[in-house]
């Protein structure tokens, strides 16, 4: 049995070698590939040495503790040669069931592995036909009245256009429409394709007026329960007395993400794309209703990462640790990067919009983020979605609207797709986005090269596992 064992190592380690020599890739040790990412990408996912605090990388693998203080147990921990099989289960069940398995595994072995997957769980897809992608439209309103509801709409002075009108026009509109023209794009190439709400409907199904006409009060509470708010704000939204921009922001809004979220991840996704559209910073309105334009133009992207300290630290963070941990060892975020950077220089080269500096003073970027080493204007940052949806992902905010040179771009209503008025810019938008999923693919090619480099060598921990086998075997 040894020397079947033996013979099929060598088989699998030869094979790796012809694989890579034809690609001219040197041959990877499974340990080193995964060590090498987890140490890469955790300088991106904690923001603050308190998120370090709670994570141990060293020979064996990696634990995640539940405290900074590790005064505890480890709450998970993933041995290198266990790392393909975590990625297995990511593929194939809930955040939730993985978090139980881990849980009870401790610091023992997965039970049942005999020997580690060379093959690393899942290869990226490469082609448009197999490609499923998630695209989820920024805002919900579809007329004026809601979208000053949900304060994401341009109105500016006809005045400084020589026009005797005012141009108008609203975010969400113009993210759905960008969605639908992408939409067609994708699927004229094979790909499946799915859009997380309708026009002018939350990914409930339902507007906040709507949302109103139910009962309402046990999604405050539910809230609550969640901590979206603390118990002054959640006496005043059951109160009656509440605002409905406060209704909408603190209660509908969170229900709506969350929804978008599970979505998006019973599709389960090769690759979403959140789509918004920029707005410079501190403008501010004036006759409650106008803003004036600016010079600046510029685009950004969020991605997975930047983990503050008191969002890890502490038994009742471990959703956010688990996260923390797939994000560690996963592909998600490496493929999350080369997405949005595809984007970034897209817009650059087929725009020529400009990414956002990365020597400005805004606090989302020097308070909550960290810049991408792969391109200028991609920020690593822990939004909800950024954080929930499985996979890789790209939450885009593309040009300011209030640019004095887009506005009246954004503000024509010279193009209709599947019934909606919108501006023919949202097609230059969505082809934006398409060649940056074009080049994702073409990654995707060359990322695959190097997981057929991969082979099965020692982890360093051969005695240990080997007892941890016959303790298996015995139990049995």
């Amino acid at each position: 049995m040894k020397l079947i064992l033996k013979s099929l190592l060598l088989f699998v380690f030869s094979l790796a070698i012809i694989n890579a020599s034809a690609q001219k890739i040197e041959p990877i040790p499974i340990k080193k590939f995964y060590k090498d990412r987890v140490t890469r990408n955790l300088q991106f996912l904690c923001k603050e040495a308190e998120c370090l605090d709670n994570i141990v990388v060293n020979e064996r693998g990696v634990y995640v503790y539940p405290t900074s203080q590790r005064v505890d147990k480890p709450e998970f921990i993933l041995y290198w040669r266990e790392m393909s099989h975590f990625n297995e289960l990511l593929d194939e069940k809930p955040h939730a069931e993985i978090v139980e398995i881990l849980k009870r595994k401790g610091a023992r072995y997965f039970y049942g592995i005999k020997s580690t997957h060379v093959d690393p769980a899942k290869y990226p897809v490469t082609d448009y036909y197999g490609l499923k992608i998630a695209i989820d439209p920024g805002h919900m309103a579809s007329t004026m009245d809601e979208a000053i509801l949900e304060r994401r709409f341009m109105k500016v002075e006809g005045i400084n256009y020589n026009r005797k009108s005012d141009i108008e026009f609203f975010e969400a509109n113009l993210a759905y429409t960008t969605a639908l023209r992408l939409k067609e794009l994708l699927e004229e190439k094979g790909a499946e394709v799915l859009l997380t709400h309708d026009y002018g409907k939350s990914a409930m199904g339902i507007n906040y007026k709507e949302w109103l006409e139910t009962d309402y009060k046990k999604d405050i509470i539910a809230g609550y329960k969640s901590e979206w708010f603390n118990r002054e704000k959640f006496n005043y939204l059951l109160s009656g007395e509440a605002t409905d921009f406060v209704m909408f922001n603190d209660v509908f809004l969170n229900k709506d993400f969350v929804a978008r979220a599970n979505i998006i991840n019973s599709f389960n996704p090769d690759l979403t794309l959140v789509i918004h559209y920029n707005a410079s910073e501190g403008s501010q309105r004036y006759d409650d209703k106008y803003l004036p334009p600016v010079e600046e133009n510029y685009s950004m992207v969020f991605i997975p990462g930047s983990f503050l300290g008191f969002e890890v630290d502490g038994k009742d963070e471990v959703d956010q640790r688990f996260e923390l941990l797939r994000l560690l060892v996963s592909s998600d975020l490496e493929e999350s990067n080369v997405f949005a950077s595809n984007i970034m220089k897209t817009l650059d080269k087929e725009l020529k919009v400009d990414a956002l500096p990365s020597d400005n003073t805004f606090a989302f970027a020097n308070k909550y983020s960290i810049l991408s080493d792969m391109a200028e204007g991609v920020y690593h940052r822990n939004l909800y979605l950024t954080r929930a949806v499985k996979g890789p992902i790209a939450y885009a905010e593309a040009l300011y609207q209030d640019n004095i040179d887009e506005i009246p771009l954004l503000g024509k209503k010279d193009y209709v797709i599947e019934g909606i008025t919108t501006s023919s810019r949202v097609k230059d938008v969505a082809q934006v986005y398409f060649s940056a999923i074009d080049q994702w693919l073409q990654y995707n090619q060359e990322f695959t090269k190097k997981l057929d480099a991969l082979y099965d060598d020692k982890y360093g921990d051969e005695e240990i596992y080997a007892e941890e086998l016959k303790e298996q075997e015995s139990e049995n």
